[in-house]
């Protein structure tokens, strides 16, 4: 065990994981290298926040005894983990309908910079598409707060084109806002995933808009998806009901308004008709990347307590950046 200017990095246990656990005032952050490089768990002043899928839990896979991945993947399936993790999109480029398992469920490599507070999980070299993944987790001087570098290098011998994509699967219920852009190439500013259960159907039900903002609400077990092309890559989750204590999660990227984006979105959110968990998606943009080119993606985050009463408007654009 050790610290850094009140940072406890220790060694644990997870849910049956081995595990690192890093503590930094009410928040901590835990660490499994071992399932595609996770930050499986964020709990602020003891609470979990982060959903773990009951059915994975200690569970690894032995991926470089596999020969073929493809028959692998049809086998298992798709695989929810939980917590939070890169991917890499568009999604309709992966192979088998499944996560490209070498960087999803593959064992990744930690290493811990004291001096600088920063943790880099490094995955294995993909054999699909040739990517290697660096996220690179480092603690905030305000407690709450840490920044993820998401870094995608081509070790291939050729181009290869993607988009760092972070996803974090969260406990409901929540409510989820996001900015607008004036002059969106979506109604209302918004990206409804028609392909992506009754997102279409129900749209009316759980989103509302209000000064350039828009609304989600994740607590039935639904599916449906939504994303935003907005000026600021900006999300945040109001979440808990307000008998418990509500608690804030704000998640931000850089905007590269000069490049194209794998949905045309920089921001989304996906709720789960199947567990109880929503997701913030955040996305950098296609990079096409020659052999040995890499491209990084720096998201910042802040968990914070919050007031019983759902944030005003003006206060939610505060927090966004907008």
């Amino acid at each position: 065990m050790s610290a850094a200017n009140d940072i406890e990095f220790r060694p644990d246990t997870y849910k049956g994981w081995s595990a690192l656990r890093v503590a930094h005032g009410p928040l901590t952050l835990i660490l499994v290298p071992q399932v595609g490089g996770r930050v499986m768990g964020i709990e602020w002043r003891g609470r979990a926040l982060a959903f773990v899928n009951p059915e994975y839990e200690g569970q690894v896979q032995d991926l470089a005894a596999i020969r073929d991945v493809h028959e692998f993947k049809q086998c298992m399936g798709f695989v929810l983990w939980g917590g939070d993790k890169t991917w890499l999109a568009p999604q309709n480029r992966w192979t088998d309908g499944v996560p490209f398992i070498d960087l999803d469920s593959g064992a990744y490599t930690l290493a811990i910079d004291h001096g600088t507070r920063k943790i880099t999980m490094t995955s294995p070299r993909c054999r699909e598409t040739g990517i290697q993944i660096e996220r690179t987790l480092r603690i905030g001087e305000q407690p709450g707060s840490w920044t993820m570098s998401h870094k995608l290098s081509n070790r291939s011998d050729g181009t290869a084109t993607w988009a760092p994509w972070d996803v974090a699967m969260l406990l409901r219920p929540a409510t989820v806002y996001m900015s607008t852009r004036a002059g969106s190439n979506f109604p209302q500013g918004l990206r409804t995933f028609e392909n992506e259960g009754v997102s279409a159907a129900v749209r009316d039900k759980v989103v509302s808009f209000a000064d350039g903002l828009v609304i989600i609400t994740c607590r039935d077990a639904v599916r449906f998806k939504y994303g935003v092309d907005a000026e600021i890559g900006a999300v945040l989750a109001v979440i808990g009901d307000e008998d418990k204590g509500q608690i804030g999660l704000r998640k931000s990227v850089p905007v590269y308004d000069s490049k194209p984006y794998a949905d045309g979105c920089v921001v989304e959110a996906f709720n789960s008709p199947d567990y109880p968990y929503f997701e913030l998606e955040l996305l950098g943009p296609l990079v096409t990347l020659a052999p040995g080119e890499s491209f990084t993606l720096k998201e910042s985050a802040q968990v914070f307590d919050i007031a019983k009463a759902l944030p005003a408007p003006g206060a939610v654009r505060h927090l966004l950046g907008v």
